[in-house]
């Protein structure tokens, strides 16, 4: 009878130990200036009362999180919108407990369209995730391409072109779109103006406040010295410096070099 009465105990307590399990979900940025965002694992099923991590590890790239549907309101510490910071925050952490059974859905308030995800609160109290998409592991510190180097794979530019404009191309991906958009053409100060002097001189400038996803096309045409000197020299070496900066975080870049004939 004490037997019965002690396994009939363990039975009772199984489903509290099932849902004392914590699952952590990390925001990942994949690398690169088209990179997505994304959560990982993008799901997950707790018991009732399970407890469930969220982190930011960007310390330049801004998440949030907010829940758009489920039975009831987790009970979140640690995240940024519970301080109704809807523009998301760098480097958090945070947890949420819930106590309904059912699917709670949520979102990055910075990144709504591409980070989604589901928690199922199953009365069970098993405990699973399930991790989508990417299958690598999150980097724990951000991972950025340099400056200089070739972010822009969708960028379109021609080394040897005429007319007295820099013209080109840009694939703006759905993550970079809202982005600031700066093109600047350089030339050495000797080819322009004032010969001996060996520093660069701004010979163009495109500025875009905000830029829609898709195919960009862009003309940066050269000041007036520049083009005198196009046609003066016949040619001209120049350096066109390309930026994408986004609403928070730093400026991504990328500089070609192009050669303007008369």
């Amino acid at each position: 009878m004490l037997g019965a009465a002690l396994l009939g105990g363990a039975v009772v307590i199984l489903p509290a130990l099932a849902s004392s399990e914590t699952t952590t979900i990390t925001a990942y940025n994949e690398p690169g200036l088209y990179g997505r965002h994304s959560w990982m694992p993008s799901t997950a099923t707790v018991g009732p009362g399970g407890v469930v991590k969220f982190a930011n590890p960007y310390g330049e790239t801004r998440h949030g999180l907010k829940f758009t549907g489920g039975p009831a309101t987790p009970s979140c510490t640690g995240i940024p919108v519970a301080a109704t910071e809807e523009i998301g925050a760098t480097s958090w952490q945070g947890e949420c407990t819930f106590s309904a059974p059912g699917t709670y859905s949520f979102v990055c308030t910075v990144h709504p369209a591409e980070m989604k995800g589901t928690i199922t609160v199953n009365p069970n109290g098993t405990t699973t995730t399930t991790t989508t998409t990417p299958t690598t592991t999150v980097p724990t510190t951000p991972v950025e391409p340099p400056s200089g180097s070739p972010l822009f794979g969708g960028l379109s530019l021609r080394s040897s072109q005429r007319g007295g404009s820099v013209k080109g191309t840009l694939d703006i991906s759905r993550a970079g779109a809202g982005d600031r958009l700066e093109i600047d053409v350089f030339a050495k100060s000797a080819s322009v103006a004032k010969a001996g002097r060996t520093a660069r001189v701004r010979v163009g400038r495109l500025v875009r406040g905000s830029v829609s996803a898709g195919e960009l096309s862009f003309a940066v045409k050269l000041s007036a010295n520049a083009r005198r000197a196009l046609k003066r020299h016949r040619r001209l070496a120049l350096t066109v410096k390309i930026a994408l900066t986004p609403v928070y975080g730093e400026s991504l870049t990328a500089t070609r070099p192009v050669v303007e004939h008369a």
